[in-house]
């Protein structure tokens, strides 16, 4: 049950330090891309035949607006550089593409993003990995938690799925990671998990102590977080559950 979790649902992606460079994936020889520029801050890579190919001109539009959603959430007019997005049919394309199985990546030193659109996953219609791309180039690279965290957040929902209303139902079940675990060892935590949850923390942050100081958290790293907010993670993870057991159960399959 948790394999087929992680293959229909995790939007797990890889944030590049330089490992997979632009060239890398425009010359790879296992594809022939076609080209299209969408705007001065957008082109798309996709292939002849593809979904993307068929649907291109219902998929421009909707590429473009969550564009727009990222500058917007991150507080710019615009990007001023041009972002590169490599679009495959599958995770095993995307292996072919990147050398492992993953819904979409994130190469933020070289404007480069990838993912998928096909009929069963469609990982271009997000923030989340433009998200990481527009915010590392303008607030620089922060801790892994607060990335990933703003990433979920920008799309405000997981999978369809209001943050505080999962995370309420994450809590009932159990299922619940510790703050402190998931803030330190990120990357290593039940990630179908620790996405919802830091997503809903940092929403947290957000409408409790405003956008500006979760900006300067961003840049000030971890060790700064009970300078800029006057608490603990201890604290703010007791402060955050207390809104989360405001909030209904509803219903939810997860």
């Amino acid at each position: 049950m948790k394999l087929q979790l992680v293959l229909l649902f995790l939007f797990v992606e890889t944030i590049s330090f330089g490992q997979v460079s632009y060239n890398h994936l425009l010359r790879n020889k296992k594809f022939d891309w076609v080209k299209d520029s969408l705007s001065e801050e957008l082109t798309i890579y996709y292939q002849p035949n593809s979904w993307t190919a068929k649907n291109v001109d219902n998929a421009k539009p909707r590429i473009i607006r969550y564009l727009n959603s990222v500058k917007s959430f991150v507080g710019i007019i615009s990007y001023r550089k041009m972002i590169h997005l490599f679009i495959v049919e599958s995770r095993q394309e995307m292996k072919s593409l990147e050398g492992h199985e993953t819904n979409g990546s994130a190469y933020y030193a070289e404007n480069a993003i990838t993912g998928i659109a096909s009929e069963k996953i469609n990982s271009i219609y997000a923030n989340h990995e433009l998200f990481h791309l527009v915010a590392m180039n303008v607030w620089g690279v922060p801790d892994t938690w607060i990335n990933e965290g703003m990433a979920v957040y920008a799309d405000n929902n997981w999978h369809g799925q209001d943050l505080y209303q999962l995370t309420k139902y994450l809590v009932d079940n159990k299922r619940y990671i510790a703050l402190n675990k998931m803030i330190k060892h990120f990357r290593v935590v039940d990630d179908i998990v620790s996405y919802p949850l830091i997503g809903s923390f940092v929403k947290y942050l957000d409408e409790t102590y405003g956008r500006q100081t979760l900006i300067k958290i961003w840049k000030a790293k971890t060790k700064n977080l009970k300078r800029l907010t006057g608490k603990s993670i201890k604290e703010l993870e007791k402060d955050w559950l207390a809104k989360i057991k405001t909030v209904a159960n509803r219903e939810i399959k997860y």
